[in-house]
């Protein structure tokens, strides 16, 4: 598991310093899928399994097998000038989230690392999945609920907690290994405000890792509205390595498509659920640390995020194309090696010391 995580790092390094330029992609870093060119999806927009929404997704593309981890961000970032995540302090990863996902990066930053990512591998073209294509990824043609089937597998048991994946009873479990502890309800609207509680009294997890106490929206009650968690969700949230839980890797080799972060898709679609209900959004897919076990299905539907915002439990997961013949010899062929711009999709991308900047042709041309 080192050894795949250094080769990573190395990779991504070697790239943002132009030391290298991949023709093909690693098949430690993104997995092969092919399908007939469409996806039903496993359920409907009300959360009912069984869907026959039927959605066009690529017959071939490349899924990244984890997602973009801090480490990877701050390769782009230091390539081109963007700004550090809020939750790093000072600009500086969390001490030993490296290999976390990123997360306070709206899908507009993650398009911009995507334009970044294509000119280090000038063969393919980088995005966001659909909700599709990020669907099939998760649990491919046996079609269960979770990526290693329809149980959660979930144990809870004397005060330690068995899973295949990071969700809200993995932090729970966490902080009851100290249930006398002290939390201090921290939300001015509150109806509790100043007041301490022992964590014992505020949450708990039954055997099956269903959280109770966990938020109360209405009165602003729960872990969540605790000095506590403010504390856990200052420094980027109780994520996990990109590579852990191997026990939950999904049948194409992708690794926590349930839990530890949301992940953008391109999907624009009505929320039918959480703040947004109603907007239209950005689908996120997944699940969080933050969310119960439910909502880390992969069939489950309905959230999603205004893609220029940032938020605390959303990450990246992005997925590549071939080019075609022509895009391939406009990224090779540079029409200035200085500023290495390059023709893709009649935009023009110029990639210098300052970053990737997307012009339109006609505006580019004039200068």
């Amino acid at each position: 598991m080192m050894v795949k995580r250094n080769f990573c790092l190395i990779f991504f390094t070697l790239l943002s310093a132009g030391i290298c330029q991949a023709q093909t992609l690693p098949d430690a870093l993104f997995t092969h899928i092919t399908s007939d060119g469409s996806y039903t999806m496993l359920a409907d927009k009300d959360n009912h399994i069984g869907s026959d929404e039927q959605v066009a997704i690529s017959k071939e593309y490349y899924m990244a097998r984890h997602a973009v981890s801090n480490a990877q961000w701050q390769q782009f970032i230091t390539a081109t000038g963007q700004q550090a995540p809020s939750y790093w302090s000072g600009g500086a990863i969390p001490e030993g989230k490296e290999q976390h996902p990123v997360v306070w990066v709206s899908a507009d930053e993650a398009q911009a690392y995507c334009q970044w990512l294509g000119a280090q591998y000038p063969d393919y073209a980088f995005r966001l999945p659909t909700q599709g294509e990020w669907e099939y990824a998760a649990c491919g043609s046996q079609r269960t609920v979770y990526p290693w089937g329809n149980d959660a597998d979930v144990i809870y048991q004397d005060g330690m907690l068995t899973s295949r994946f990071n969700f809200n009873a993995v932090v729970g479990a966490y902080i009851l290994q100290n249930p006398n502890q002290l939390a201090t309800f921290n939300n001015p609207k509150s109806t509790r405000y100043g007041e301490q509680e022992q964590v014992k009294n505020i949450f708990s997890i039954n055997s099956e890792g269903n959280v109770t106490g966990w938020i109360d929206h209405g009165n602003y009650l729960g872990f969540v509205y605790t000095d506590l968690f403010t504390a856990i969700n200052e420094t980027g949230g109780y994520t996990c390595a990109i590579d852990a839980y191997p026990d939950g890797v999904s049948p194409w080799g992708c690794y926590n498509m349930s839990g530890n972060c949301w992940e953008w898709t391109s999907t624009i679609e009505e929320a039918t659920n959480g703040a947004e209900k109603g907007q239209m959004v950005n689908i996120i897919k997944g699940g969080s640390w933050y969310a119960t076990k439910g909502s880390c299905k992969v069939s489950y539907r309905g959230e999603g995020r205004k893609g220029s915002g940032r938020y605390a439990t959303v990450g990246i997961r992005v997925v590549a194309e071939k080019r075609s013949a022509a895009n391939i010899d406009n990224i090779q062929n540079p029409i200035s090696q200085t500023y290495r711009q390059y023709e893709l999709s009649g935009r023009r991308a110029s990639v210098n010391s300052k970053g990737v900047h997307i012009a339109d042709r006609q505006k580019f041309l004039a200068k």
